[in-house]
C-alpha cells in the first residue's frame, strides 16, 4: 500500500490509544443528509445538545466502535476493506477527540489511552479564550425553554402554516408599500435614531425583537420535529440581547425544513417590522410614533444587515451553507485560502485540499475573501455612526474590533509562519516571501509617489442661454422647429394666430382716421380743442405700435442661434397660449461651463496648490475626459446648490436638509470650469459629472493620513 502523506497515515500518539475500546453512548442519534449528492451523517446527543457533522468514510469507523474491538482491529479492518478512502491515524485521534468533547463517547479505559483526551482541557480553554476575546457576541447560556415550547404546540402548529403564510405576504407587502411612500421621511428620521434620549428605547425594542426573532427559529424547529435547549444571554456589540439555541436543525434530512429554520427568525422580524411601519404611518404623534419607528429600523435594518446576510456567520449564513450544500462555509473558505497560500505562495508540495471542483474552490475563495471585508467595513462604519454621539464607547469598540480583527489575526499568521510545523518544509521560503511581500507593499503605502487627487460633483451649463417667454397671446398655428434642433438667429420657434388681435388694429386704426378728421374740423371752427384731439392722437398711436408689435410677435423668433429645446413641444398644438407662458429654452452651444460643488475640506487645497491636470468626466461618459481651459473659484461660502440634481432628493450625493431640494447642510464653494470644445461628449444643459483635481504625487499612506486628520478636525474637533 502506497502511503498518501497528505492524509497523515500514521501519527506518533497511535501507540497510546490503539488497544483502547470505545463506544458510542446509547443516547446519540444519528442521521442522514445529502449534500450535493454526498451523503454525510449527523450525530445527536440530545442531553447536552451536541451536534456532530462527519462523512461516509468517518461514518464506517464510527459504525465499527464497540466494547469488543480495539481501536487499532477497527482501524485494520477498514485498510483492508477500504484502503484508498480509510482515515488515517491523526485523523482518528481528532475524531475521537471531538466525540469524547461532545460527550458522546463511552470510555472506560484508564491507562495510557486516558492521554488521548488530554486535548480536551486544552481545547476547553482555548474555546474559553477565544470567547473571550470574541467579546462581540459572547454567549451565556441560561434554562431549558423545552418544556415551554411542547406547551406551545398548538401555537406553533398555528404560526407555522399556510393561512398564516398568506397574513404575512400581505403585511409585509402592505409595509413595503408604506415605506416607498414614506422613503423621505424615514430616511431623515434615521438621522436621530442614535440620540442619547432614544438609547432606552433602541434597547428595549431590540430585546423585544430579538426574543420574537429567537422564537421564530424555536417555533420552527419544534414544528419540525427538534428540541431546542438552550435559553441564554448574548452580548451582541457588547449589548446583552436573548438567544435561543436551534442547532437541533442540523439532524434534519430534508434541505427544506433547514433552510425554512434559517428563515424563521426573519420572517418574524419583517412581520413585526411591517406591523411597526403600519403603526407608525397612522398615528399622529406621542410616544407610540417613535416607538414603532425604533421597532421598523431595528427589524428591517439589522435583518439586513447581521442576520439575513450571509457573510455575517447568523442566519443567513446557515441558509446559504443549507441552500448550497456546503456545511462549514466559513471554515472551509478559510482552509482553502490557507491552502491557495500555501501552494502557490509557498510553494508547498503536498498542501491538503479542501474544494473538489473548481466552482467549489472559487466558491470559498470568494466567500472567504468577501466576509472578512464585510466584516471590518460593518463594523467600523457602526463604530464611527456611534462616535458621533458617544466617543468613549466608541474609542473602546474600536479598539476591542482592532484587537480581535488585525492584531490577533496577525499574530496568529506570525506563529503560524514562524512556529507552525505544516510549514517545516517550506518555512524558509515562506518567511522570505512574506518579508518580501510585507516589503512590497510598505513600499506601494509609504515610498512610491501616487496621484494626489480629489474629484467634486457639478452639473453642466452653457455660458449663455435664454428661457423663451411668449410675448402675446395667441392661438398655436404652426411649429416651424421641433425641440433639440440647432436653430439661427432670428428663425422662427413658434407662429400663432391671433384673430381678436387684427380686429384691434383694425379698430385703432378706424379711430385714429376719425380723429384725424376731428383734428382738421377744429383746425378751421375750434381750434382750442386741437390740443386735447392731438393728445388723444398720440394714446391712440400708442396703442395701435403695441398691437402692432403683439403682431409681430405672433411669430416667436431666436434671439441667438444654438439649440433649441422645448419639454412640451406636443402639448401646443392648437392651444391657446398665454402672455409670458415659458415656452423652452435656447442654449448657446459655443461654449460650456462645468459648475462644480467643493467641501470645505477640500476647497483650501484649491487655494493652497498649483493644478497638474483638471478635467471633467460627465455621467453616461465616464472614460471620456473633457479637458479644462480655465477655472474660477468663488471665495465665498454657499449652501443653495445650482441645481437640485446635486442633492439628495435629486439623487445626487451633497447631503440636503429635509425642508429643501437645494438647501444643504454644510456650506460649499463653488467652481466653474470653462470646458473645451475637443470632446465627443454630448453637451446637454444640465447634465452632471464630476471634476477631478489632480494636485501633484503623494504617497498612499501620507494621503490617507491626511483624510483621518480631517475627518478627526470635522467630526470630534481634534
Amino acid at each position: 500500500m502506497v502511503v498518501d502523506q497528505s492524509r497523515k497515515i500514521f501519527h506518533e500518539s497511535w501507540y497510546r490509544i490503539a488497544k483502547e475500546k470505545v463506544a458510542l453512548r446509547s443516547t446519540v442519534r444519528i442521521h442522514r443528509q445529502l449534500y450535493r449528492g454526498v451523503l454525510w451523517y449527523v450525530l445527536y446527543e440530545p442531553f447536552t445538545n451536541q451536534h456532530f457533522r462527519f462523512r461516509e468514510n468517518t461514518y464506517r469507523f464510527i459504525s465499527r466502535l464497540s466494547p469488543n474491538k480495539t481501536i487499532e482491529e477497527i482501524w485494520i479492518e477498514l485498510l483492508k476493506e477500504f484502503p484508498d478512502d480509510a482515515p488515517g491515524q491523526g485523523e482518528i485521534i481528532e475524531l475521537l477527540s471531538s466525540l469524547y468533547q461532545s460527550n458522546m463517547l463511552h470510555y472506560s479505559g484508564t491507562g495510557d489511552g486516558s492521554r488521548l483526551f488530554e486535548r480536551n482541557s486544552k481545547k476547553k480553554k482555548k474555546k474559553i479564550r477565544s470567547t473571550l476575546l470574541n467579546i462581540f457576541f459572547l454567549r451565556i447560556p441560561l434554562v431549558d425553554p423545552d418544556p415551554l415550547l411542547k406547551r406551545l404546540m398548538p401555537l406553533i402548529r398555528i404560526v407555522i402554516s399556510k393561512p398564516i403564510l398568506l397574513l404575512w405576504l400581505l403585511t409585509v407587502g402592505f409595509g413595503i408599500k408604506i415605506g416607498i411612500e414614506n422613503f423621505d421621511i424615514l430616511r431623515d428620521e434615521a438621522q436621530g435614531f442614535l440620540a442619547p434620549t432614544n438609547l432606552v428605547w433602541i434597547y428595549v425594542c431590540t430585546v423585544f425583537i430579538k426574543i420574537i426573532h429567537e422564537f421564530g427559529h424555536s417555533f420552527a424547529v419544534r414544528r419540525f420535529g427538534g428540541e431546542v435547549h438552550t435559553l441564554g444571554v448574548m452580548f451582541m456589540l457588547l449589548a446583552p440581547l436573548p438567544y435561543m439555541d436551534a442547532t437541533a436543525a442540523w439532524s434534519f434530512r430534508e434541505k427544506r425544513k433547514r433552510v425554512l429554520v434559517g428563515f424563521g427568525g426573519i420572517l418574524f422580524e419583517l412581520f413585526i417590522a411591517a406591523l411597526a411601519l403600519i403603526v407608525w404611518s397612522n398615528v399622529g404623534g406621542g410616544m407610540i410614533k417613535p416607538i414603532a419607528y425604533n421597532v421598523f429600523f431595528i427589524a428591517s435594518i439589522s435583518t439586513l444587515l447581521f442576520n439575513a446576510n450571509p457573510l455575517m456567520r447568523f442566519d443567513g449564513y446557515y441558509i446559504l451553507s443549507d441552500i448550497l450544500d456546503t456545511p462549514n462555509l466559513q471554515q472551509h473558505s478559510k482552509m482553502h485560502l490557507k491552502y491557495l497560500l500555501e501552494k502557490y505562495a509557498f510553494r508547498k508540495t503536498n498542501p491538503k485540499p479542501v474544494a473538489t471542483t473548481l466552482s467549489e474552490g472559487f466558491l470559498y475563495a470568494f466567500y472567504g475573501v468577501a466576509s472578512s471585508i464585510y466584516r471590518i467595513i460593518l463594523f467600523t462604519g457602526i463604530v464611527i455612526a456611534i462616535s458621533k454621539h458617544f466617543l468613549i464607547l466608541s474609542v473602546i469598540m474600536g479598539l476591542s474590533l482592532l484587537l480581535t480583527m488585525i492584531v490577533i489575526p496577525f499574530c496568529h499568521f506570525l506563529r503560524y509562519i514562524f512556529v507552525s510545523p505544516d510549514l517545516l518544509r517550506v518555512r524558509t521560503r515562506a518567511v522570505s516571501s512574506t518579508f518580501i511581500f510585507s516589503g512590497i507593499l510598505g513600499v506601494i503605502l509609504f515610498l512610491i509617489p501616487a496621484p494626489d487627487t480629489f474629484t467634486a460633483p457639478g452639473i453642466l451649463e452653457a455660458l449663455k442661454y435664454e428661457t423663451i417667454i411668449n410675448k402675446t397671446t395667441g392661438q398655436m398655428k404652426a411649429i416651424p422647429i421641433q425641440t433639440e434642433t440647432y436653430v439661427q438667429s432670428g428663425e422662427s420657434l413658434f407662429i400663432l394666430e391671433n384673430p381678436l388681435l387684427e380686429h384691434e388694429i383694425e379698430e385703432k386704426r378706424a379711430a385714429l382716421k376719425e380723429n384725424n378728421l376731428q383734428y382738421r374740423k377744429a383746425l378751421h371752427i375750434s381750434p382750442e380743442n386741437m390740443h386735447p384731439i392731438s393728445k388723444r392722437t398720440e394714446v391712440l398711436k400708442q396703442e395701435s405700435d403695441k398691437l402692432l408689435a403683439d403682431k409681430s410677435n405672433l411669430s416667436l423668433k431666436s434671439p441667438f442661434s444654438g439649440i433649441w429645446i422645448s419639454k412640451d413641444i406636443s402639448n401646443f398644438d392648437g392651444k391657446w397660449i398665454q402672455k409670458g407662458d415659458s415656452m423652452g429654452i435656447l442654449i448657446d452651444t459655443s461654449a460650456f461651463q462645468f459648475t462644480a460643488v467643493v467641501s470645505q475640506e477640500e476647497v483650501s487645497r484649491l487655494f493652497a496648490s498649483s493644478f497638474r491636470k483638471i478635467s471633467v468626466r460627465m455621467s453616461g461618459n465616464a472614460f471620456t475626459e473633457i479637458p479644462v481651459q480655465s477655472l474660477r473659484i468663488i471665495p465665498i461660502a454657499r449652501s443653495d446648490l445650482p441645481s437640485e440634481a446635486l442633492g439628495w432628493y435629486g439623487g445626487g450625493e451633497i447631503e440636503v436638509q429635509s425642508n429643501s431640494n437645494i438647501q444643504t447642510t454644510e456650506p460649499f464653494y463653488l467652481v466653474h470650469a470653462l470646458l473645451e470644445k475637443k470632446s465627443p461628449v454630448l453637451y446637454l444643459q444640465g447634465r452632471s459629472g464630476k471634476i477631478r483635481f489632480m494636485l501633484g504625487y503623494q504617497s498612499l499612506a501620507r494621503q490617507g493620513f491626511r483624510k483621518w486628520r480631517q475627518a478627526m478636525q470635522k467630526y470630534y474637533r481634534i
